[in-house]
């Protein structure tokens, strides 16, 4: 009996302290993505109220880049891939970007190919959302005044990999990025939460892109070298995701059918497709934001063991690796060809020695 009166008084006690009213608190995150959050107002003894406002900010991406042609379309039937375009369109309405990079395709040939899946396309990269990359060239950007000025900061050098940027090297998805200006969006708080402005003009960060891989390009590319060189694990589709890592970014790793992980240790998060909508489960935008459904932390640029790494100095020792490579494969074929044309004119005097006679 004692009990139940304890109770009932203390039921009456929070009906006296606590409105009724209710109400919703929002915040809003790096790029202007708003959540909603559900809170009491609370009257205090002296009939102050102080509203108790759960503040969540998280960033969402700034880019989303997908890492070769079969992590856009289908390889078997060059279809794109189910729940693509459902992402695209979510990217699109958060003003994010998204980069189809390509390592074996010039960026003609890239475009090409998509567009030819999908129509729709075309309309997104007129629009400047869907943006075509190639490590095999350089894109040259001709800034246009809406992004001037930007924070002389946030200028990084473009085009670090010289052809040679393909993964395992981090520097063909540096290069992408930095092709692209994006506008970010402040957040405020309230209450004694912190307030972010909005920055300057500037090339997407790292830690805020997100990397999408496929184990297709094993069966596809993964035997296949690019300039002579392949100094990589073996798997196309791992060193991707190390790339990935080396640059300071996240990444997704698809999953095909018969076709197992090979970057468990090395990428973020590993799902069998994009998902539609009438799948159990798809990978939205929220899922990837930080935090988010894989990861609760913004990335830090690491080498395949784990250790902190500086992605300009991988860049620089692996593209002058590469270059090096590439120099001494062009010094053996001239060194051939110097050698049948010294071992010519021998011939052509043989020849003429026998059309002399007649």
């Amino acid at each position: 009996m004692t009990l139940f009166v304890s109770l009932i008084t203390f039921i009456i006690f929070q009906c006296l302290q606590w409105d009724t009213i209710h109400a919703f608190s929002f915040s809003s995150t790096f790029l202007g993505q708003t959540r909603f959050t559900y809170r009491p107002n609370i009257s205090f003894k002296n009939n102050s109220h102080l509203s108790l406002i759960m503040l969540r900010n998280f960033d969402l991406p700034e880019a989303l880049i997908f890492y070769g042609l079969d992590s856009i379309l289908n390889p078997c039937h060059s279809s794109t891939r189910p729940g693509l375009l459902r992402l695209v369109e979510e990217a699109r309405q958060d003003n994010i970007p998204v980069i189809f990079l390509s390592e074996r395709l010039s960026i003609e040939e890239l475009k090409q190919k998509v567009e030819s899946s999908e129509h729709i396309f075309l309309n997104l990269n007129e629009k400047n959302h869907i943006h075509y990359r190639s490590s095999k060239e350089e894109f040259v950007v001709l800034w246009d005044e809406q992004y001037e000025p930007y924070d002389p900061l946030y200028d990084p050098p473009t085009f670090q990999g010289k052809g040679v940027g393909h993964a395992p090297c981090p520097a063909a998805l540096l290069d992408a990025i930095h092709t692209i200006k994006i506008q970010p969006k402040g957040f405020g708080g309230s209450s004694g939460f912190g307030v972010k402005h909005s920055e300057s003009t500037r090339s997407p960060l790292p830690q805020h892109c997100v990397v999408f891989v496929s184990s297709s390009s094993d069966s596809v590319d993964g035997s296949k070298n690019i300039n002579g060189i392949y100094d990589g694990s073996g798997s196309l589709s791992r060193d991707r995701c190390i790339a990935s890592r080396l640059a300071g970014m996240r990444s997704i790793y698809i999953e095909d059918e018969h076709l197992s992980c090979s970057a468990e240790d090395v990428c973020d998060g590993v799902v069998q497709s994009y998902g539609t909508k009438e799948d159990w489960s798809m990978v939205t935008i929220d899922d990837i934001s930080t935090p988010g459904s894989f990861w609760l932390n913004m990335a830090q640029a690491k080498d395949e063991q784990g250790f902190k790494v500086d992605s300009k100095s991988v860049i620089a020792s692996m593209v002058e690796k590469r270059m090096g490579i590439m120099k001494s494969v062009d010094l053996s074929k001239t060194s051939e060809l110097n050698t049948w044309m010294v071992d010519l004119p021998t011939d052509i005097d043989a020849l003429l020695k026998d059309i002399d006679p007649l």
